[in-house]
Formats: structure tokens, C-alpha cells, sequence
């Protein structure tokens, strides 16, 4: 394997030749002294640092992927109607295994998004199979987690047809929820309009959460509007790439 390591310059060094980084790549957060959104940074415990640094990543994730944020969108509407329903054991674990899961690939799908973008500074053909071989994945567990959720509507219809109340009160209080998420997420920018939006969507799902049929399903639709709040919209990933592809 060649020996890889870096010069106090931050070039990379590859098989003895030195490889300057990308004029255009930000510079590491350890060389700024500042986080992502230009905070300080502050030393960390060891274990408690790995968990802010998993926290970062999923908010750049959603921050910085248009599709990461549709499937926040959509979990969130899964997690109310989990909240109103009052699916079985084993529909419930389903739901939010999905979820799990088509978080699980669209952050990875961003990780290799980034890996490639780094080390390659053209269109190559190779990089945009491992791209869209990525995505693919991430299209197949999309569209088995619609699938999933189809099939337990139509065997749980008998349950969703006894409990129309419910779903007329979630619809009334979720539909304003969703289109504040959206604004969270695609449009609002300025710190005390997220803020307000976070406050207007918390007080909203108060009656759902007083009404709720699983607890987990609202810790989770808790936990989607505040990462909803935090995951400031910034510059998609891979922009730069897809460009030479055009």
C-alpha cells in the first residue's frame, strides 16, 4: 500500500509527490478554530466530543442535501401519524426502523459524495458510478419504506377507519407543523425567524403529543423539529461536480 501522509502545510502527500488541496475546499475546522457555523470551538471529553461530532454530521447532512431534508419532511408526517394511530408492535418497529434506515443511507450516501469531490477534481466515469450507485441505494430503501408503509394502511384499515377524529385533528395541527418544518429547512435563515418557527411548530404538536398513542413516535417528531431547527440551510454538497457533468 503507498505510504499517504501530510506535511505541516496540509498538502497531502501521495506515492512522494505532494498533492496541494483544492483552492475552493473550506479550510479544517482544527486550522479555523471554529465549527461549521462559525462558532468556537471548545475542547471536549473524548466520548462526549464523538457524540458532538456525530450530531454535526447529521445536521450538515441535512443542511447541505436537499434530499436528506425531503426525507426529514417525510419522517416527520410518519411520526405524527404513529402518534395517532394506534398501529401494533410490530407496525410501529417497522416504521421506524425504516426511518432509521433511509437516514442511515442518505448519510452515507453524503459521505461518499464528499470522499469523491475531494479526491477528484473532474468528471470521471468511475465517480459517477460509486455517485449514483449511492443514490440508488438510498431510491430502494425510499421506495420499500413507501411500500412498507402502504401495506400497513391497508391491513390497519379497519383501525384507521374507527379512529377518524384522530386523524382529522393530527391533519388539522400536522399539515401547519410540515409546512413549518419545510420553512426550516429550505428557507429560513435568519436565527430569530428559526427561533419563532421552531416555538410556532412546538405549539403546535402540543395537542398531538397530550393525545399521543406511542411515546416514541413523539420523542421522535420532538427530536425532527429540533434538528429541523438546528440544520441551517446552506450550499448543497457536490454542486461543484455535478456541474462538470452537465
Amino acid at each position: 500500500m503507498p505510504r499517504e501522509d501530510y506535511t505541516s502545510a496540509g498538502a497531502h502527500r501521495h506515492r512522494g509527490r505532494a498533492i496541494e488541496p483544492r483552492p475552493d475546499s473550506p479550510k479544517p475546522e482544527e486550522e479555523t478554530g471554529k465549527d461549521w457555523v462559525g462558532r468556537p470551538l471548545r475542547t471536549l471529553p473524548g466520548l462526549v466530543h464523538s457524540f458532538r461530532n456525530a450530531g454535526r454530521g447529521v445536521m450538515r447532512t441535512v443542511s447541505t442535501q436537499r434530499n436528506m431534508r425531503i426525507h426529514t419532511v417525510s419522517a416527520t408526517m410518519v411520526m405524527i401519524l404513529g402518534m395517532t394511530l394506534p398501529f401494533d408492535l410490530a407496525s410501529r418497529t417497522a416504521l421506524l426502523f425504516c426511518v432509521a434506515l433511509v437516514f442511515f443511507a442518505e448519510i452515507l450516501n453524503t459521505a461518499l459524495e464528499s470522499f469523491v469531490d475531494l479526491h477528484v477534481r473532474s468528471f470521471h466515469r468511475h465517480a459517477m458510478i460509486a455517485k449514483d450507485a449511492a443514490a440508488a441505494g438510498v431510491l430502494v430503501l425510499a421506495v420499500a419504506t413507501v411500500t412498507i408503509l402502504a401495506a400497513i394502511l391497508y391491513m390497519e384499515w379497519g383501525t384507521v377507519m374507527a379512529n377518524s377524529a384522530a386523524i382529522v385533528r393530527s391533519a388539522a395541527f400536522g399539515l401547519p407543523i410540515v409546512i413549518l418544518v419545510v420553512t426550516l429547512l429550505w428557507w429560513a435563515r435568519r436565527t430569530w425567524l428559526r427561533a419563532l418557527l421552531f416555538a410556532a411548530a412546538a405549539a403546535l404538536a402540543l395537542p398531538l403529543w397530550a393525545g399521543s398513542e406511542d411515546p416514541v413516535f413523539s420523542t421522535c417528531l420532538g427530536g425532527l423539529l429540533l434538528l429541523s431547527a438546528l440544520a441551517r440551510p446552506g450550499p448543497e454538497i457536490g454542486d461543484d461536480y455535478r456541474a462538470t457533468r452537465q
